[in-house]
């Protein structure tokens, strides 16, 4: 029994190192996850946060509290606006993601003790933002009040209990836009579903060709039919049921848990079949291109995987690596995730998702195009096989 065991194991041992592609997926494929996450990660918190400041007071209090806020490594200052309305607008568009408010007369407020605060507005539409956002914003505030404290003190030289009288603060309010409860239902669960959505359009459209490859007949379907007709064959299927999952995953999560949503179901489904397009023409090209199912299944889950973490949903572009952004950038699922949250979460229009369906349907042609290469060489492998074998 134990040798029979250890024959078997040692069998299999031999059969792990002696296949190409197991051990690629076994050994090189974590190490590719790991230094991928490693850099994605790298930057250790979100930094760079585009801010517009509405300074109405322009005194030196409001001007130390702009600088305040430029010179924090979270916040970069990118706009200055005279009024909150022009800030909104910098938001809602997208451009900057949080605003602070400085209302006119802070200083003099502040100078007489009387109550005084400043607002910041916050895009709480991606929750690593929000949450970081809100914290660094309260603690930039909170040293800025306590240096002014501390100067007023010194001029009046009220140290210790009298100093208490001379406590000078300014109050810090916030305003959470878009997910004001911090709801992570509302923030993680669109994400996940377009996850999941994609990886199972990607392994079927995958396995489709390369099936046919392990039973011996895709070389005579090359033969016989053109590219388009085997396109449309192989992806029309796969774009229903993908069509169909969007419709039934998105009324579940919409209708059967109620989370909250702004925009229009209409143009949720215009560019989640945009995204189905994509994914199916990538997977498409990639299962031209694998000589079987295992090694198809490989080359998709490369790009499924890692693509949620890529994609911006939940660690935001801005803080990424260069390199490790641009990889993200050229991902189908950034682009759909992103769409889903400018239209559900925001409730905004398709203006907001040109852009969006424009970088889809590149990728839709850019996926079909590789696979017409491909099949334009295997095409002309099978004419020549069919010929020697005519010949013979």
């Amino acid at each position: 029994m134990v040798s029979n065991v250890s024959q078997l194991f040692w069998e299999e041992w031999r059969r792990l190192f002696a296949n190409k592609t197991i051990r690629l997926v076994v050994f090189v494929v974590p190490l590719i996850y790991m230094t991928l996450f490693g850099f994605l990660y790298s930057e250790k918190k979100v930094t760079e946060i585009p801010t517009v400041v509405v300074d109405a007071d322009q005194s030196e209090l409001s001007r130390e509290l702009s600088r305040a806020f430029d010179a924090d490594q979270t916040f970069r200052v990118t706009h200055m606006v005279p009024t909150e309305t022009e800030a909104m607008a910098l938001i809602d568009k997208g451009e900057a993601l949080v605003a602070v408010i400085i209302p006119n007369q802070l200083e003099m407020d502040v100078k007489a003790g009387r109550e005084a605060n400043v607002l910041t507005v916050i895009d709480g539409s991606n929750m690593m933002i929000s949450n970081t956002a809100v914290r660094a914003a309260n603690t930039v505030t909170k040293t800025v009040s306590a240096g002014v404290t501390l100067k007023k003190m010194e001029a009046h030289g009220g140290w210790g209990e009298e100093g208490k009288k001379l406590y000078t603060g300014i109050d810090y309010r916030y305003r959470v836009l878009y997910n004001p409860t911090f709801s992570y239902m509302s923030f993680m669960v669109f994400g996940l579903a377009g996850t999941v959505m994609q990886q199972v359009l990607f392994l079927g459209i995958a396995l489709s060709v390369t099936q046919q490859k392990e039973e011996g007949t895709w070389r005579s379907t090359v033969a016989q039919h053109s590219f388009w007709a085997i396109a449309f064959s192989k992806l029309l299927p796969y774009l229903l049921v993908a069509t169909f999952n969007l419709v039934l995953t998105f009324t579940l999560l919409l209708k059967g848990f109620g989370i909250p949503y702004y925009g229009s179901p209409g143009h949720l489904l215009l560019i989640g079949t945009a995204f189905n397009l994509a994914v199916l023409a990538i997977g498409f090209a990639i299962s031209f291109y694998s000589k079987d199912q295992l090694q198809a299944t490989q080359a998709a889950m490369m790009i499924a995987v890692p693509s949620f973490m890529l994609s911006g949903y939940t660690w935001p572009l801005m803080s990424m690596p260069t390199a490790i952004a641009a990889i993200g950038k050229s991902l189908p699922l950034t682009y759909f995730l992103d769409g889903v949250r400018e239209i559900l979460t925001k409730g905004h229009g398709l203006s907001a998702v040109t852009y969006h369906l424009a970088v889809l349907l590149f990728m839709t042609l850019l996926g079909l195009f590789a696979a017409y290469v491909t099949y334009l060489v295997q095409s002309k492998k099978a004419s020549s096989a069919a010929g020697e074998t005519t010949s013979a």
